[in-house]
């Protein structure tokens, strides 16, 4: 639990209830040599023609997802506006900086998940992006390993436009991860964006007080929200290389609900850090909890 002051600090982040994936049925397997009809369990999905071939796109807004998204799309905007506000303070957290520079439009929160450690596929990017008056998820998807390069070239056509990548951990992992696949692909990105990794900050105000600063801990800290049902990160994986064999879609539904509740996570971790006040938690998360 949270204690009360960080309770009422923090009262425009309250959370309603966050919507499961879809869970696919067993009509969702393929015909023998094909993909799963990914469509049937993920009515907001589709597949997507791109030069470099097939992939699977789920595209949908926070407000199909989320019960009080009205709530966590003020809370996004009004970092950008406190951070603008707080411009030469020399307590605003230097890491984020960046965010008095852009407007919501033009950032982007980005969480990926890989079939393993370097060399290994990327297989699913989400991104969350501010379309007025609401937080547009999209969630590109490799159905197998062949389609990562179209996962790849979409996310190289996307890239340029944006002046702010934000990620939780994504200066060590999900970004140098992107880049080396495009390489491993012959595929060429021109960026030229800020990148505002939250977990820097976020060690910075609140190691001394927490067991650690893994993003569900934090999540668990400042919104008292615990997963259920949702896949620890460590079995992705594995999970992802059975959903290729067999192509059933009721494999990977937990790894799309994994992924759009880390960005949803990072919204609200984004928001307490531009705060101000340095919430003291009565009752943190027992050590060994929480997952990147």
């Amino acid at each position: 639990m949270v204690c009360q002051q960080l309770r009422d600090r923090l009262s425009s982040l309250r959370r309603g209830q966050v919507q499961p994936a879809s869970r696919p049925t067993a009509n969702s397997r393929p015909a023998p040599g094909g993909h799963s009809d990914l469509s049937r369990g993920f009515p907001e999905g589709a597949v997507r023609d791109t030069p470099r071939g097939q992939l699977f796109v789920c595209e949908l807004s926070l407000r199909q997802v989320h019960s009080h998204a009205d709530r966590l799309v003020e809370a996004y905007l009004g970092s950008f506006r406190r951070a603008v506000a707080r411009a030469g303070d020399d307590t605003f957290p230097p890491h984020l900086e960046a965010l008095t520079r852009v407007l919501p439009e033009d950032a982007a929160l980005i969480d990926t998940e890989t079939a393993g450690f370097h060399g290994r596929p990327l297989f699913l990017a989400g991104l969350a992006r501010y379309r007025h008056p609401d937080l547009i998820i999209t969630q590109y998807f490799a159905r197998d390993y062949a389609e990562e390069a179209a996962l790849l070239g979409e996310l190289a056509a996307l890239l340029p436009d944006l002046r702010l990548l934000i990620s939780f951990n994504g200066k060590a992992f999900d970004w140098p991860f992107i880049r080396d696949r495009m390489v491993y692909h012959r595929i060429s990105c021109q960026t030229d964006f800020a990148h505002a990794d939250l977990l820097h900050p976020s060690r910075r105000r609140w190691r001394a007080r927490l067991p650690n600063c893994k993003l569900q801990t934090l999540e668990r800290y400042l919104s008292g929200r615990w997963r259920s049902g949702d896949i620890p990160s460590a079995e992705i994986p594995q999970r992802y290389h059975d959903f290729v064999r067999a192509q059933d879609a009721r494999l990977i539904a937990p790894i799309f609900h994994h992924n759009r509740l880390d960005l949803i996570t990072m919204v609200e971790l984004l928001a307490a850090l531009v705060g101000e006040s340095d919430p003291t938690p009565s009752d943190p998360p027992p050590v060994g909890e929480g997952s990147t």
